[in-house]
């Protein structure tokens, strides 16, 4: 029985073809089975090739090894001019897309690693929210190179992007802007939630931080929302990481008061200070002297971690002071300036 011309001119090549294609992915899957054994090996030993990321790495070359078998063996068929370019444009976008993929795992797992262990915890939501926009530009970076192998012209291409680009700019100006405030404020930190912040003349704690405004609790218990442009374009006092609280008091005394009791009533106040738990003395002078009085000032510093409260060490300095001038027989001045402080009496 005579042979048809089509099988003569086909079957040939479909045997070498298949060949090819047995053999090869043979090879490659015995080659890539035994470094997937060596990786678990290494990962046993905690080596640095035990993560996620040379897995990921290892199973995209598995991928493009295969890949390129099955091109290799189709380009034995006898598919024509044409049917090998469609073979190789195939060929080249399943490898740019597997390539894109890869980039994308990588850099973001890479990135989260990293800031996890560094514990910043705010700069790892703000690698989530670029998240989109990273993913975005490794497929725009891989379309580009895909279509420049292919012998496109990206001149009207990249032209008709930067049109779309202004367009797309001036309508998403402001949400545009409120994202990349969002981002300063996750990566640059200015403050965290739970600080306590001063903002013009607001007094609260952080307690929301979101893409357009920021939330804080105020010492009356009122929720205050304010914008983030506002927040960072304004001088913005951050108590969040204050270790101790500033005091400065001032007392007028008497006009009448001798001076040996004036200075007998610094001598008492320094060691007053030293009784006081958690404070640090820092100066008690006799700094002016007024037609309305003697003007004493008294600086000191209260720490804010200190099991007990601010408020009652202040009053326990006060009070202290109010026995000093009695025991030292010191009358104060009819008008009295209120004492000044760095915070309000809650802030720690």
């Amino acid at each position: 029985m005579a042979r048809s011309p089509l099988n003569a001119i086909v079957l040939p090549p479909l045997l070498s073809a298949s060949l090819h294609l047995v053999i090869g992915l043979g090879l490659v899957a015995l080659i890539f089975a035994l470094l997937r054994s060596l990786l678990s090996r290494l990962a046993a030993r905690g080596t640095p090739w035990s993560g996620e990321s040379p897995r990921l790495l290892l199973q995209t070359l598995a991928r493009i090894a295969a890949l390129l078998v099955v091109t290799l063996a189709l380009e034995v068929l006898p598919l024509g001019s044409t049917g090998l370019r469609l073979l190789q444009a195939l060929s080249q976008l399943v490898l740019v897309v597997l390539l894109v993929r890869l980039a994308n795992r990588l850099v973001l797992r890479v990135l989260h690693t990293t800031l996890s262990r560094l514990g910043e915890t705010l700069a790892i939501q703000g690698l989530q929210a670029l998240g989109p926009m990273i993913r975005g530009l490794f497929w725009l970076l891989g379309a580009l190179v895909f279509l420049q192998n292919q012998g496109v012209q990206l001149t009207a291409v990249l032209g008709a992007l930067a049109g779309a680009g202004i367009g797309i700019g001036f309508a998403l100006q402001g949400p545009a802007r409120d994202f990349l405030t969002y981002l300063t404020i996750l990566f640059d930190q200015p403050f965290v939630i739970g600080d306590l912040i001063r903002f013009d003349d607001v007094w609260g704690r952080v307690i929301q931080v979101g893409l357009r405004s920021t939330h804080l609790r105020s010492l009356d218990g009122e929720r205050v929302v304010i914008t983030n442009g506002d927040l960072l374009a304004k001088t913005l006092r951050n108590y969040g990481d204050l270790s101790e609280k500033r005091i400065l008091t001032r007392l007028v005394l008497a006009r009448s008061t001798p001076a040996a009791a004036a200075q007998a009533l610094t001598a008492a106040i320094e060691a007053l200070m030293a009784h006081v738990p958690a404070a640090r003395f820092e100066r008690c002078h006799l700094l002016e002297l007024t037609p309305a009085g003697l003007v004493l000032e008294l600086v000191y510093f209260l720490a804010v971690d200190h099991p007990q409260p601010l408020q009652a060490r202040q009053q326990q300095v006060n009070v202290g002071i109010l026995d000093t001038l009695a025991s030292l027989g010191i009358a104060m001045a009819d008008h009295q300036p209120v004492a000044t402080v760095e915070l309000p009496c809650d802030a720690g």
